[in-house]
Order: structure tokens, then C-alpha cells, then sequence
């Protein structure tokens, strides 16, 4: 047969045009679909966040689910990574939160990569460090909340309530603490509890901060932040909010 290979009668020959127009089809296809240009990262908007305006609704609701174990962060958390890898972050709430490894921030609002923007510190307490991270996100990454989170049984809050003098560094947090427990009319000795205590520090925390700081003064005065105020509940998982 000329050296032609056959398979059950069929020249195998005969088919290479037909085969060579196919590959063709296919080639130009693709090449048709494939967009060299890529899309600058600009243009791409970052899924993540929570829009202005709706983070008490959100965070609310997510602590909701983290309750009632209907959370759904893990659902697309892969996503998230990668969203947020290639275009970068935009983080809508900046939280000051206690360094307590019951208070896990993302997990008790139900919230994924690329959300908040989180400072953990024992007792919550502002700082410079505190401020220019805060300012560094609403100037550069679009934070538009800011959130001062407490929770109950907070040894760094007790140990102030307490006048206590631990070793090492430890003095830090109470200096940072123990001022706000002693503005409070009636001074320490008219604190009924150590969750009284938690809420005043909260509250006298945010005050500090603002007045630490212009940037974040001026971005509250422009209407440009929104500012919550939280406790959490280590013994339940509830967030419940002073404002």
C-alpha cells in the first residue's frame, strides 16, 4: 500500500487535510477568546468589605450567625485569598480589639480575608502604634468604621481595677488602663463591676484615640468614619453594642 498505514480499510492519508483544518478552527478560537491585554488592577474592584453605612447591620448579623453556627466566611475564603493576593485589600472596619485568645475577631463576626482591620493589644487600649495603623487605613484603604471591642473577664482590665504592679512590661497596660477607671465619676471605688469596668475602658479608649489623633478626629468630624463601640461576651459569644 506505498508505505500508506490503514486501519480497517480507512487511509489514514485521506484524513490529514480535514485534520489540519480542525487544528486550525481550534488555534484561532482561542486565540480569539484569549484576551492579551490584561485588565490593570485598578480597574478590578476587591469583592471584599463591608459597603459604608452597614457595618453595625453587618457585624450584628454575622456575630448572629457565629451564634447560631450558620457562619459562611469558609464558603469562599479561597477566593478571598486569591482576590485579595492580586488586587490587594480594602478593609472597611478597623477594630481595636484585646489580644485574649477568646476574642478572635474575623470568627465572632463572621467575617473572611480582606474585612477588617485589626489591632490586638491586651486591654484594647489606644496607642500611637493603634493611631497610625487606624490612620493608615482610613487614608490609604478606604476604613470607614472604626470599632473599640472589649469583652468580658479581661484580665488586663481586672488587673487595673485591681492596682495591681505585675513584672516586667507588663505595668504598660495598666498606665494605659488604670486612668480611664479613675475618671469615672465617683472614681474606682463607684465601679460595681468588672464589666462596668470593661465598658468605661472602652469608651474612654475611643476618646483617647480621637484625641490622639487629627486624622481620625477630622475623618469623624468630615462624617467620613462611623465609630461603634463593643463588649464581647467570652462566656456566651454575644457582641453587644454601647451605641
Amino acid at each position: 500500500m506505498d508505505g500508506v498505514i490503514c486501519c480497517r480499510g480507512m487511509n489514514f492519508r485521506s484524513l490529514l487535510p480535514a485534520a489540519s483544518l480542525l487544528l486550525g478552527l481550534l488555534v484561532s478560537s482561542n486565540c480569539q477568546a484569549a484576551d492579551p491585554t490584561p485588565v490593570p488592577a485598578a480597574s478590578r474592584k476587591s469583592p471584599t468589605g463591608i459597603p459604608k453605612g452597614k457595618a453595625l447591620e453587618e457585624l450584628t448579623a454575622g456575630n448572629k450567625r457565629y451564634l447560631s453556627g450558620g457562619v459562611m466566611t469558609h464558603s469562599w475564603l479561597q477566593e478571598r485569598i486569591e482576590v485579595t493576593g492580586d488586587i490587594g485589600q480594602s478593609p472597611s472596619v478597623g477594630v481595636l480589639s484585646c489580644a485574649d485568645s477568646r476574642v478572635p475577631v474575623e470568627m465572632i463576626f463572621d467575617q473572611s480575608v480582606g474585612d477588617l482591620f485589626v489591632v490586638r493589644v491586651a486591654g484594647n487600649y489606644q496607642s500611637p502604634d493603634a493611631a497610625g495603623t487606624f490612620e493608615f487605613g482610613v487614608e490609604a484603604l478606604g476604613v470607614h468604621t472604626l470599632l473599640v471591642l472589649g469583652h468580658t473577664k479581661c484580665g488586663a482590665v481586672n488587673a487595673a481595677l485591681d492596682g495591681a504592679n505585675p513584672p516586667g512590661n507588663m505595668p504598660v497596660f495598666i498606665r494605659a488602663i488604670r486612668p480611664a477607671l479613675e475618671a469615672h465619676a465617683g472614681g474606682v471605688s463607684a465601679i460595681k463591676s468588672q464589666t462596668e469596668a470593661v465598658e468605661i475602658n472602652v469608651r474612654w479608649q475611643l476618646q483617647q484615640l480621637l484625641a490622639r489623633s487629627e486624622i481620625l478626629r477630622k475623618a469623624k468630624e468630615e462624617g467620613r468614619i462611623q465609630i461603634l463601640l463593643g463588649v464581647y461576651d467570652v462566656a456566651t459569644g454575644a457582641v453587644r453594642f454601647l451605641n
